[in-house]
Order: C-alpha cells, then sequence, then structure tokens
C-alpha cells in the first residue's frame, strides 16, 4: 500500500506572521510578547526549516565539508578587528562573572577562524568545514530584519587558488538548486577591484562613504557623494560607470578601461579565470558578474558573491575569499566560503511552492482497545510512518459517528478501535488486516 490516510492539516505561517497576530491578551499582556527580531517556528515552517538544513549539510558532506560546531556565546575580543562593517552596536553584548563582555555570535567565520588557528592548528591544509548555526545582530526597528536568524555554510581554509573560489560559487549554487530554489542569480565581484579603483581615483574618507552606499546599494547615494566631491572630473566620470558594472565576462574587459591600479588589475585577471572555471562547473547560467558588489563584513579581501531569489527582498546566501582572517587569530592561512540565510531560502521556497500539510495518521481507541491500539501503532510507526493515538473514554463515542465513513469532524480521515469493532479510514483498516495477518495482534494481546 502507498501513502497514509488521516492528516491533521497546520496552517502554513510565513515568516514574521507570528508577530502580527493579535492576541486574546488577559493580565499581563508581557507574557505573550516577543524580543524584536525574533519569531516562533509553527510546526510546518519548522519542520520544513529542519529539512533544510539537513539538505545543507548533505550537500556539504558530498563534496567533502565536515560539521563543525561553535559555542553560541563568544568573547567580544573574537569579532573586533573589524568583523562587521557598520561596528559593534550591532553585536548583543553581556557581561560574564569575571566582567569580561560576552557576546551572541553575530557570524560564524570568525567562530571558525579562532578554532582552526587553535584547536585545529596541527591539522594539515586545506581544512573544509561546514556549519549550521543560529546567528544574533541587533536591528533597527525599521530594518525590517531579524535579530536571531540561522546560516548553513562552508568555509575552505588554506587554498589561495581561483580554483577554491569557483568550487564555493559552484556548491552555492548546487544546495540552493538541492534545496528546490528555482529561480536565482548570484552576483560575484572583487573587493580587490574596487579598492584597488578606489585608490587610485578617490582617496580616503570618501572611499569610506562610497564603500557604505555600495554595501546597501544605494547608487543614489554613491551619485550624490561623487558629484558634492572635490575630485578631477575624470576621476568623478571613471567612478560614475562603477554601479553598471555588470553582466557577464565583457564587464571584465570594460572594467580594465577604468583602471591602472595594479591590485584593481589583478582581481580583474582572477575574475576573468573565475569565469572559465565556473563553466567547467556547469553553474555559469546562474552567475553574473557584478563589480560594485560590496560586502557588509568587512574581513573580505577578494572575491565576493550574493545569492537573489525570486521574490525575496534580501540575499539568500553570500560569501567570498578572506585571506587576512586568520593571521588575526595567529595562523596566516588564505581562506574563502559561503553561507546560506536558512529563513530567506525557506521564504523563496514557500513562494515558489506552498508547504503541504503535516500529516499525521490517527488512531482512535478505548479503554478496552489500548493494548491493540499501541501495538498497532508501534507496528506502523516501525514501518516509517507518523502515527497519533488518541484515547477516548468508555462509552464515551466522542466523535465516533462521523467516522464511520473514515472521516472526523474537520473532515480528516481517522481510524478508531471502539466495543464494536473497527470503523474508519478504509485504507487504515487494509493496514490493521495486514498488521492482524502479520501475527502481531495476537501477540500484543496475549
Amino acid at each position: 500500500m502507498s501513502g497514509m490516510p488521516g492528516t491533521i492539516r497546520v496552517s502554513f505561517c510565513p515568516v514574521g506572521l507570528t508577530e502580527k497576530a493579535e492576541v486574546n491578551r488577559v493580565d499581563k499582556p508581557l507574557i505573550f510578547e516577543k524580543p524584536h527580531g525574533v519569531k516562533d517556528y509553527l510546526p510546518p515552517w519548522a519542520r520544513r526549516k529542519r529539512e533544510l538544513e539537513a539538505t545543507c549539510q548533505r550537500v556539504f558532506r558530498r563534496w567533502g565539508y565536515q560539521e563543525l560546531i561553535t559555542p553560541t556565546m563568544e568573547f567580544l575580543e573574537t569579532f573586533q578587528n573589524g568583523a562587521l562593517r557598520s561596528g559593534e552596536d550591532r553585536v548583543f553584548k553581556m557581561i560574564d562573572r569575571s566582567g569580561r563582555t560576552v557576546v551572541l555570535r553575530p557570524d560564524m567565520t570568525a567562530p571558525i577562524a579562532r578554532v582552526v588557528a587553535s584547536e585545529l592548528a596541527a591539522e594539515p591544509l586545506p581544512i573544509r568545514l561546514s556549519y549550521t548555526a543560529a546567528i544574533f545582530r541587533r536591528q533597527e526597528r525599521v530594518a525590517g530584519r531579524d535579530a536571531e536568524f540561522t546560516q548553513a555554510g562552508i568555509e575552505l581554509i588554506g587554498d589561495g587558488s581561483v580554483d577554491a573560489d569557483a568550487e564555493v560559487i559552484a556548491l552555492a549554487v548546487r544546495t540552493l538548486e538541492e534545496a528546490g530554489v528555482r529561480v536565482f542569480r548570484l552576483a560575484v565581484g572583487d573587493v580587490g577591484f574596487l579598492e584597488g579603483l578606489f585608490a587610485e581615483h578617490a582617496g580616503e574618507p570618501l572611499a569610506e562613504r562610497l564603500r557604505s552606499h555600495l554595501v546597501k546599494q544605494d547608487f543614489v547615494g554613491f551619485e550624490q557623494e561623487l558629484e558634492d566631491a572635490d575630485l578631477p572630473e575624470a576621476n568623478r566620470e571613471t567612478l560614475r560607470a562603477v554601479p553598471g558594472l555588470r553582466g557577464g565576462p565583457e564587464v571584465v574587459e570594460r572594467a580594465r578601461a577604468l583602471t591602472t591600479h595594479p591590485r584593481a588589475r589583478r582581481s580583474l585577471d582572477r575574475m576573468w579565470e573565475l569565469w572559465g572555471i565556473i563553466g567547467l562547473y556547469g553553474v555559469s547560467h546562474r552567475v553574473q558578474i557584478d563589480l560594485s558588489l560590496m560586502l557588509d563584513l568587512s574581513y573580505y579581501t577578494g572575491m565576493i558573491f550574493e545569492g537573489y531569489a525570486s521574490g525575496v527582498g534580501f540575499p539568500v546566501c553570500a560569501g567570498g575569499r578572506y585571506d587576512e582572517l586568520l593571521e588575526r587569530f595567529g595562523r596566516r592561512s588564505p581562506a574563502t566560503g559561503f553561507m546560506i540565510g536558512v529563513e530567506r531560502v525557506l521564504d523563496a521556497l514557500e513562494r515558489e511552492a506552498p508547504s503541504p500539510p503535516v500529516v499525521v495518521p490517527r488512531i482512535h481507541y478505548v479503554p478496552q482497545r489500548r493494548q491493540e491500539a499501541v501495538a498497532f501503532a508501534l507496528w506502523l510507526r516501525e514501518k516509517g510512518w507518523n502515527v497519533a493515538l488518541e484515547c477516548h473514554p468508555a462509552g464515551s463515542g466522542e466523535g465516533q459517528a462521523g467516522s464511520l465513513q473514515g472521516r472526523d469532524a474537520d473532515g480528516e480521515p481517522v481510524f478508531w478501535l471502539d466495543g464494536g469493532g473497527t470503523s474508519g479510514s478504509a485504507e487504515m483498516a487494509g493496514w490493521f488486516e495486514e498488521w492482524r495477518r502479520s501475527g502481531q495482534r495476537e501477540g500484543a494481546l496475549r
């Protein structure tokens, strides 16, 4: 027999919907409130979230990555030296009993760098690590972003080659595909190109203001910054071309005409080579070069990328090369990696294909049939089915009348074991007869 009857339907709750729900508040309304930026995960959402996390780790393992788990709390020093471009104001801080500042991790790359430079210091390079972890960042109330969210990602440490960058991009694409996201695109840029271009044509502090606008993809602000800057007109015109540096490999040639800076030219050479290797993985159709791309995490030193899915307002994945971060922990090593925003991918999946109901067949029984009902349920569970048991007081007969056609009050299939025999779902009755023929019923009743 295929499939199991009997379902409990729980409506899917989209991201943030529980925060908008009105609750019948009694004496203490705050007991129903949650801190800003966090949410409850109702059963369909929680189930799909766990399935997505498992899918990510399964794909990561196939590509040679081993999972690492680090503490939710870290000392503040782990994330200092510019881990967040926007500074420490977005970090949740606490003081421990020794007086040291402890934070809820705002990022996973820095803790992994700490582990690689300490507990894995004797391990030969390269090291491939993966993770699934809750991340915490303070958000403005008007920002529309979560303060707690889950990331699944990988870090490839000890390989500074373009091949390593191509591997993480290809792995990001394959992970999103296997997760079920159908419509998405990765934008790939390079920090080195922008840093070289800004050094040649802008200088500090203008360059930092330009970076800030690019992080927010505020191209109007970027243009206004150039308009107000005291720059030679030729420099201004060169920098105005940055937001338009998007497309295929032809973008690299257009960018070459804008700069003679050695770092910028080296970055463009790597980008050209990277594009060729991405083609070998068969993922070029998912990738677009975007040399205006700048990410919020300031430890990136080379290739960077973000992934965008249809209908989702924020990136579903991001990553890049960070060749200087491990040196801050005492182990000089190149590194590259990426993270997937689990909730954002779930949002994309829900938009493409709404979550199906949670299916839980239910067996109703009266006390005198308890032993039989429990044994039947255990037999079904051993076969891999989800089964719930519901006991009804002797003689109550509650809900039994409607069960004769195999439906409860909500119109869902059910199965009854009562004093008069069995009733309810025909398919469930078929499973019951198979269980009886197996001889396990007689054993259960001895």
